[in-house]
């Protein structure tokens, strides 16, 4: 079995650093606000360990309050790391268990999420 990579399959490939930065910004600029000493730490680790993305997200965020509203830039990349993580459930649903099958659904899922993602972050849910 040959895995090629089409166009389409290309921007899924493409499209994974760009969530990844955008999770990583997102838990930056949060983490910043919350009043974290190391930041940037959680910014790196939290997108390439889901350990400590669970720990963020569940455990240390929990109890901090923000010091100030979040930003455009810190809104922008919570949408895109929403939109991209549930893209990419959406279409390891939909798509058969084929990498490259999964890699060219993942883009038309996360641009339907897209919209969904900019509502959830919005509302700050």
């Amino acid at each position: 079995m040959s895995l090629q990579l089409t166009p389409a399959a290309a921007v899924g490939v493409l499209l994974l650093p760009v969530v990844w930065v955008a999770l990583g910004m997102w838990i930056n600029f949060d983490s910043h606000a919350r009043g974290s000493d190391h930041p940037g730490v959680w910014g790196v680790f939290a997108p390439l360990s889901g350990i400590v993305l669970v720990y963020y997200l569940v455990w240390w965020r929990r109890g901090r309050s923000r010091a100030y509203p979040p930003s455009r830039w810190e809104r922008s990349s919570a949408t895109v790391a929403v939109a991209g993580i549930g893209g990419l459930v959406a279409g390891s649903l939909v798509s058969p268990p084929d990498p490259v099958s999964q890699l060219i659904v993942w883009p038309v899922a996360f641009a339907c999420c897209l919209p969904v993602a900019y509502w959830v972050v919005k509302r700050g849910v």
